[in-house]
């Protein structure tokens, strides 16, 4: 690695503040999804890389830079996990990218020496990239990263009236469901569609006898850290503590986006809780679902929770409910749910090997017992 980073005379080094203008510049040019809004995209930027409570001291990541102008970058979002129910450091590398530019000037190795100084400056970190394509899981592979192929697809839901009565009144029971999903289920559907129309009404929400269901603004989810699902035991998370539900949604610079549903008994023990963030992409609304956790999986708190989300959707006036599967047993349910599964060009996860990490599991341990929500992508 080094003959090859020798090749090129761009060198990276850590982010400074100072790089915010000329980084904004190579990111909107160069990759998705990123705000064009100046401000907005730099309070992002803020509040993910430097004001991250979990940096501490260390680079909030690293560009390649041609005099002033910043010509490739790789960011390090740090988080708390658990494996095997010990506590470790990891962090994300996210927004990575490098321009025509540097590619003209440094060629393929150019991304490769960000990845070198990334991998090199978090050292005893768990690695990992949670919005990976092709190329940052194959660069990524080259440092010990392993794809989770079940990250490879996500599900999206519309908000549509049809949609809700798939969803409320076929989740729940297997017949109900088996019936829907036929010829004179899409005919019942449409029937019944219909008549809620006409009579301006919905499908009750399914909320179990006993329970609750409390629907807020971001920091009602910091009453979700007490929850405990008993799925971190045996696999890999990362760590939902209140000073992760702190940071990543109340002091997120646009929590007047988000909402947060939360399923409780009478008494208020928090069984089950969900975000949603809404977000505007190319002219159309549309609402993510985050932080789908669930005590004991409870099926039917779950059921609770993503019908009571793609209400809420519609009540935003979203297209569609998007999430990801959260884990790989979990892709039956968002089918029964009537959810549509879309493909990604490759896994969506990629993650460090664990073996080295003082006292956590294995990585094939690790990603068979992997928790995943859409609110960990970065």
């Amino acid at each position: 690695m080094a003959d090859e980073s020798s090749r090129s005379s761009l060198k990276p080094r850590p982010v400074r503040p100072e790089d915010a203008v000329s980084l904004h510049k190579l990111l909107v040019a160069e990759l998705p999804d990123i705000p064009a809004d100046h401000p907005r995209w730099l309070a992002r930027w803020s509040w993910q890389y430097r004001d991250n409570p979990f940096r501490q001291d260390r680079p909030a990541g690293w560009v390649l830079a041609d005099g002033e102008r910043v010509v490739g970058h790789l960011g390090a979002v740090y988080v708390p996990v658990i494996a095997a129910g010990r506590s470790a450091v990891g962090v994300i590398g996210a927004d990575y990218v490098v321009s025509q530019d540097a590619l003209k000037v440094g060629g393929t190795f150019a991304g490769l020496q960000l990845a070198q100084a990334f991998f090199e400056g978090t050292s005893g970190c768990l690695h990992m990239a949670t919005t990976a394509n092709e190329k940052t899981g194959a660069v990524f592979g080259r440092f010990g990263c392993r794809p989770v192929d079940w990250t490879r697809e996500f599900f999206r839901a519309s908000t549509s009236l049809v949609q809700q009565i798939r969803t409320c009144r076929g989740g729940a029971n297997r017949v109900v469901r088996r019936l829907m999903t036929g010829s004179l289920g899409f005919v019942g559907k449409g029937v019944l569609a219909a008549t809620y129309g006409l009579c301006r009404h919905r499908p009750a929400l399914p909320v179990a006898p006993g329970c609750r269901l409390d629907i807020g603004m971001a920091p009602l989810i910091l009453e979700a850290a007490s929850l405990r699902t008993g799925t971190t035991s045996v696999g890999f998370a990362i760590a939902r503590t209140r000073e992760y539900l702190d940071w990543r949604y109340v002091r997120h610079p646009e929590s007047a986006n988000i909402r947060v549903l939360l399923v409780r008994r009478r008494e208020g023990e928090v069984l089950g809780a969900a975000t949603v963030f809404f977000d505007e992409q190319q002219a159309r609304r549309l609402a993510y679902l985050e932080e789908l956790t669930v005590a004991s999986d409870d099926d039917t708190v779950m059921h609770t929770l993503i019908c009571a989300a793609l209400r809420l959707a519609d009540d935003h006036e979203a297209d569609y409910l998007i999430c990801t599967a959260g884990r790989s047993d979990l892709r039956s349910r968002f089918w029964e749910y009537g959810f549509e599964s879309r493909a990604r060009s490759a896994p969506a996860l990629v993650i460090g090997n664990l073996e080295g990490q003082a006292g956590l599991a294995s990585a094939d341990s690790a990603i068979t017992g992997a928790v995943f929500h859409h609110g960990d992508m970065f």
